[in-house]
């Protein structure tokens, strides 16, 4: 049994853009492995001024036509993409009003999982910017969002899906679906501990040896019972000295995707909170799995 067995559907959502083209891809490949639906999300976000056109030559229900005529192509389009890569997998699409983060945001609540292409925004940009999808999606989001960044690895064989492991109960969460994502899809779990680096070649030197030893002594705990629950899937641990988003992201160079909790607990301080996710947002090599935490967790 998986963890989302009996939910609807993997949502993505969907734009005529390369990135949101890849997403579908992604998204309609990991429809299919978990024998779910895949449900094709388009927002209809309507341009400024589109009621009121300067020269008043089309008025507002010719304006609606147009808009919800493209809406419209770029599902089906989206759709024969899915259906050509995945034939027979069942497939919706929806055409819903509203800003794409909303849109989105509305349906997640009864989603496997949501599957978004990257705009590639800045990091200022990604936290200010009404372009911004990702973060608030995260930030917000019950079940784990995928943001395809750039096309998974599969030069190698068997693949890698890497995890980010801190020891929180969240951290607990992302391995879980790190080890079912990898046996779904006959790979090798990579689970990484990222400690903190002392530069001080006089403290730094006993310290730092502390460090590795304590991560080594949390992975395993943390792992623990999961090599038994998935014999099938090989694992690597690895402990290192540094930056999480650094090291997670040079791990994502020939990686499947990468699996990370979020602590976000909603509006802008929740954002921040998920600093490690959102920066993998930005930086990863492939796509980024953010499972996020039940209400209950704590840090």
């Amino acid at each position: 049994m998986t963890a989302f067995e009996g939910s609807a559907s993997v949502v993505v959502g969907v734009e005529n853009t390369d990135a949101a083209r890849l997403a579908v891809l992604w998204a309609a490949g990991e429809a299919d492995r978990r024998g779910l639906r895949l449900r094709l999300v388009h927002a209809l976000d309507w341009p400024v001024g589109a009621e009121h056109d300067p020269d008043m030559s089309k008025p507002w229900e010719t304006w609606s036509g147009i808009f919800r005529r493209s809406g419209q192509q770029t599902l089906e389009e989206a759709h024969a993409l899915a259906l050509g890569a995945r034939p027979g997998l069942d497939i919706t699409r929806l055409l819903v009003d509203g800003q794409p983060d909303a849109v989105i945001r509305g349906q997640a609540t009864n989603a496997a999982m949501v599957v978004l292409g990257s705009r590639r925004l800045s990091s200022v940009k990604e936290l200010t910017t009404a372009g911004s999808i990702a973060v608030p999606v995260v930030a917000h989001a019950t079940c784990p969002v995928v943001v395809v960044r750039d096309p998974e690895h599969v030069e190698d064989d068997p693949g890698t899906v890497v995890v980010g492991v801190d020891g929180s109960r969240v951290s607990e969460r992302a391995v879980a679906f790190a080890f079912e994502e990898a046996s779904l899809r006959g790979a090798t779990v990579l689970a990484v501990q990222v400690r903190p680096f002392i530069a001080s070649p006089v403290v730094g030197a006993v310290n730092n040896a502390e460090e590795i030893v304590e991560g080594r002594i949390r992975l395993g705990e943390t792992l623990a019972g999961w090599a038994e629950k998935y014999p099938d899937v090989p694992v690597r641990r690895q402990v290192v000295l540094g930056h999480p988003v650094h090291t997670l992201a040079q791990a994502s160079e020939h990686a499947l995707c990468v699996v990370v909790g979020t602590r976000g607990l909603g509006g802008f301080k929740g954002m921040l909170l998920g600093s490690v996710g959102h920066g993998l947002v930005q930086h990863a090599h492939c796509p980024v799995i953010v499972v996020p935490r039940e209400r209950d967790d704590g840090d």
